[in-house]
């Protein structure tokens, strides 16, 4: 009986130290706070990233547009808002002061082995197109994660700045499905996307 307690104990332990935003799905949390949370987090560590580079002071402003990539199949736009203020500013710290933690937990795939140079037919993307996300949402949510493992796993493995190398971002339609018109506009969406999130995931070009 005490084994079983043991056991159970240390599996509830598991349940709570999972993040909240750990969908098993690779893009966006569907919840809108959350959700509003990724985005102001990419847009804010890409404002850290280049403050940091320039030898700038970092001065994230209040009156920053908290609307940025919101649509109304997200939910509350005032969650959204309030989600992408703090993750704004979080990211911006975080990349300021050279801190990986927080952006790996936010956008690290929650299975290590799956490869966006070879998705497969990726059933777990499909969520967004019955939820009647947009293209151009889909595309930079799937694209920025697919971008920070590639360049993470690069990293990992010595290999050079190279985020064209990958046939992710040659292909660019991970995540896409008919129903979103045209594939150009997604691939478009989703290349700009992954090369911001491989600079995020690798550092910068030239780290190492």
């Amino acid at each position: 009986m005490a084994k079983l307690f043991l056991i159970l104990g240390t599996f509830a332990l598991g349940l709570l130290l999972v993040p909240a935003w750990a969908d098993d799905h690779h893009g966006g949390s569907l919840e809108a706070k959350q959700h509003g949370y990724e985005h102001g987090y990419r847009d804010g560590f890409e404002f850290g990233l280049e403050a940091k580079e320039h030898g700038r002071t970092l001065n994230v402003r209040d009156d920053i547009n908290t609307d940025r990539g919101y649509h109304d199949s997200f939910g509350s736009k005032d969650s959204y808002r309030q989600g992408y203020r703090e993750g704004y500013r979080s990211g911006a710290e975080d990349a300021y002061q050279g801190s990986r933690t927080r952006l790996e937990q936010l956008f690290r795939f929650q299975d290590p082995n799956f490869n966006p140079d070879r998705p497969g037919q990726d059933t777990t993307v499909w969520i967004y197109r019955d939820r009647n996300w947009e293209v151009q949402d889909v595309a930079s949510d799937v694209g920025y994660r697919d971008g920070i493992n590639a360049a993470m796993r690069d990293f990992r493995e010595g290999k050079r700045y190279k985020p064209e190398d990958h046939d992710a971002y040659k292909d660019a339609d991970h995540g896409f499905d008919s129903k979103y018109g045209s594939k150009d506009a997604y691939r478009q969406a989703y290349r700009a996307a992954f090369e911001q999130g491989y600079r995020a995931g690798f550092g910068a070009p030239g780290r190492g």
